[in-house]
């Protein structure tokens, strides 16, 4: 018998609505019109100031709850979920995010607005740090012994994860724009 004794879930979807994405769009084109920015876990790009609320029950539901109380079902406990926040990343050409986490949440999701090829990978790197330095996930191919994990992601796609994980994003090698929406969720 194998027991997978600490585990990462990550949950995927894709939301194809581009009524969503043209509201993130033009959002993201107000913040820079008006030069509202963060620099958080960014180098270079630019990051919207964060927004606590939405003004669009259907985006609120469809992109934050919904997916989560999805993601949550795995726990087989039902919570009342709430977006804490959401801001709008856009990175060009070899802008990327730094290894960060999100402690000041339970849940954390990125929805990929635009995302051209080579334009930058989410990496989750495991939290033990011991795994850096594993021998064995050259000749052991599962996830219990990888140190990072690259995820490929497409326009239209939402993940989530827990909000402690370790993440940064690749460099974008495309000459086009990569937008995304990041957020974070409370658990009632």
């Amino acid at each position: 018998m194998i027991i997978d004794i600490f585990k990462t879930s990550i949950y995927k979807t894709s939301i194809k609505n581009n009524e969503y994405i043209n509201y993130f769009i033009n959002l993201l084109e107000l913040q820079k019109k008006n030069n509202c920015k963060n620099v958080i876990s960014n180098v270079g790009g630019f990051q919207s100031t964060s927004f606590n609320s939405i003004d669009s029950n259907n985006i609120l539901e469809d992109i934050f709850i919904k997916p989560a109380l999805e993601y949550t079902k795995q726990f087989n406990k039902q919570y009342n979920i709430e977006l804490a926040n959401f801001w709008v990343n856009s990175n060009n050409q070899n802008d990327y995010n730094l290894l960060h986490n999100h402690n000041d949440s339970n849940i954390s999701g990125v929805y990929y607005i635009k995302v051209p090829k080579n334009s930058g990978r989410i990496v989750f790197q495991n939290g033990d740090l011991s795994k850096m330095y594993c021998k064995n996930e050259k000749y052991f191919d599962s996830t219990n012994f990888y140190s990072r994990y690259f995820f490929e992601v497409q326009q239209y796609d939402l993940i989530l994860f827990s909000s402690e994980t370790l993440h940064y994003v690749e460099p974008n090698r495309s000459e086009e724009e990569r937008i995304s929406v990041a957020f974070n969720l409370l658990l009632k």
